[in-house]
């Protein structure tokens, strides 16, 4: 089912989410980001489906529209508030290339709009239930997106992006981390192979941030020559400035062996999701 579903869906969405950004820069959450999202929902709907869950192609059509189009609205703002310009976008997508029924329409618009709610309300499961519903599911894959080498590089591009300080920058994602974790331990923490596998990429995250927290503060600041400020100067300055994708760095640019396992770790990661 999910096969047919990327037949029909999977290159068209892709295309368009790619067009969205084609003035944008901003790699950490361009198309790359929404295909990788997606990948993470067709896996979790696998997992979920060998635990009885039961997902119609419709639903699934849903699900992939909707991961393609979540952060769609950050070519138009960085605010934390630009799922309601994604749910535009993808309103407007929704009026000139599907013939959806307007209730599946609207589940999945307002599944884009609400999806970066890090408070997550009212999404806690009751009982040993696991949830399939679209914004659940999409909340938590794009959450799935911020662990590993890949969500190091998503947590620096977006906070600096919006302003945050190098000094203050870690504590706050380490902070986010930890929030994206429980809440997908509280929703899906019956499937403990999947949940440990999710931990340790969390922890792979949570590890760097703690030790630039580190470095920082026995550094007084945000030079170094190696380690995870090195790590963070050396993204942030090709990326941001240079505008070199990350996805086409060289392999081994850090200047010591934790540098340079970093960004092996992160081609590594970025090799596993392509068209």
């Amino acid at each position: 089912m999910i096969r047919q579903v990327e037949q029909q869906w999977l290159q068209p969405l892709y295309e368009y989410v790619r067009t969205e950004f084609s003035k944008t820069w901003l790699p950490s959450h361009d198309h790359t980001h929404h295909l990788r999202v997606w990948t993470f929902a067709k896996d979790l709907a696998g997992t979920l489906h060998r635990e009885g869950c039961h997902f119609s192609k419709t639903k699934l059509e849903q699900l992939i529209i909707a991961a393609f189009f979540h952060d769609t609205g950050l070519t138009r703002t960085l605010d934390a508030s630009h799922g309601k310009e994604s749910r535009e976008i993808c309103r407007k997508f929704l009026e000139e290339h599907t013939s959806l029924p307007a209730e599946g329409s609207q589940k999945i618009l307002d599944a884009v709009e609400k999806h970066d709610d890090k408070s997550y309300p009212q999404r806690i499961p009751s009982g040993k239930k696991l949830p399939v519903d679209l914004l659940t599911m999409l909340a938590v894959c794009d959450d799935l997106d911020a662990f590993g080498a890949i969500g190091v590089f998503r947590y620096l591009e977006i906070y600096v992006r919006r302003g945050t300080a190098m000094e203050s920058l870690a504590g706050k994602a380490i902070e986010n981390l930890e929030k994206r974790f429980i809440n997908l331990s509280k929703h899906y923490g019956q499937m403990e192979a999947f949940i440990q596998e999710q931990e340790k990429r969390c922890r792979y995250t949570l590890d760097f941030f703690r030790a630039l927290d580190k470095q920082i503060r026995q550094n007084h600041g945000l030079w170094a020559v190696n380690g995870p400020v090195a790590v963070a100067n050396i993204l942030l300055e090709k990326v941001l400035h240079k505008k070199i994708h990350f996805a086409r760095l060289p392999e081994n640019p850090g200047s010591d062996e934790p540098g340079k396992k970093y960004f092996r770790d992160l081609q590594f990661e970025l090799s596993l999701y392509s068209l």
